[in-house]
């Protein structure tokens, strides 16, 4: 073969190797986007199986808001007749250095001990002397007999027996939600105290039910969570304080000491 003949085919076999070469690269690239391609599409649809499940597994409904309170719009509305706020119910005079602010439930047991224990030394050491004053407050949290007791306190005190009847019913404790609170029997406490027979309409017509709801959810915006909780001058004591811790408390916040 002619060096000539020999030189074009040397071109001809190189022109092809490197259109071979070529090819090979386009198809290898092709590979890789299709790889991807395949790997985000099985990624969304893992991404959608995970959400499917999710979904399924809170029974189709969004997870619920982390708030505080509902808005304005999904807050009940009072009905016609009831009372939306309450009396401040203290024993003590307003101008007392130290204030109690005591929040409880009427069928709390350790409540019960506070008020039939404690409160009464108070009152004898401190409030008769104008050096504190206690507030109470609902915080009626253990059942619908909770909420029947304070309403009744609070048409106890419409005739200016609120912390008679508070007495009495810390006094008539007999477990929670057994019917020791029972309408019935809270009608019988008012008679027993000499209430008058507007108490008992007070007590069926429910009018304080909203107050008692609104006063505990205050207390829960407070991060009330367990009753008795007190706060003395603003400080926070959970649980039933005795005198002698009390006591210890209440001195240093007297004028003088």
């Amino acid at each position: 073969m002619p060096p000539s003949a020999t030189r074009a085919q040397r071109r001809r076999d190189a022109r092809r190797q490197r259109s071979s070469a070529q090819s090979a690269h386009a198809t290898h690239a092709q590979q890789i986007r299709s790889s991807r391609a395949q790997i985000v599409g099985a990624a969304a649809v893992a991404v959608l199986a995970t959400a499917a499940l999710i979904w399924a597994g809170n029974g189709g409904l969004s997870a619920p808001a982390a708030t505080t309170t509902p808005p304005a719009s999904g807050l009940p509305t009072a009905t016609p007749g009831q009372v939306t706020t309450l009396s401040e119910h203290a024993r003590g005079t307003a101008a007392a250095p130290v204030t109690i602010e005591e929040w409880a439930d009427f069928q709390c047991p350790a409540c019960g001990q506070f008020a039939r224990l404690t409160v009464p030394q108070l009152v004898t050491r401190y409030v008769a002397q104008d050096q504190v004053r206690i507030v109470y407050r609902h915080f009626s949290f253990l059942g619908q007999e909770s909420r029947w007791a304070a309403e009744a306190a609070e048409c106890a005190g419409e005739q200016g027996k609120f912390f008679e009847y508070h007495d009495k019913l810390y006094a008539s404790q007999a477990g929670e939600n057994r019917g020791a609170f029972s309408k019935a029997n809270l009608k019988r406490f008012g008679t027993e105290l000499g209430l008058g027979q507007g108490f008992a309409a007070c007590v069926d017509s429910g009018r304080y039910a909203q107050a008692v709801r609104d006063q505990t959810a205050s207390g829960q915006a407070r991060g009330i969570d367990r009753t008795p909780t007190l706060f003395v001058n603003g400080t926070k004591i959970e649980g039933a304080a005795t005198f002698e811790q009390l006591r210890a408390i209440i001195e240093p916040l007297l004028p003088g000491r």
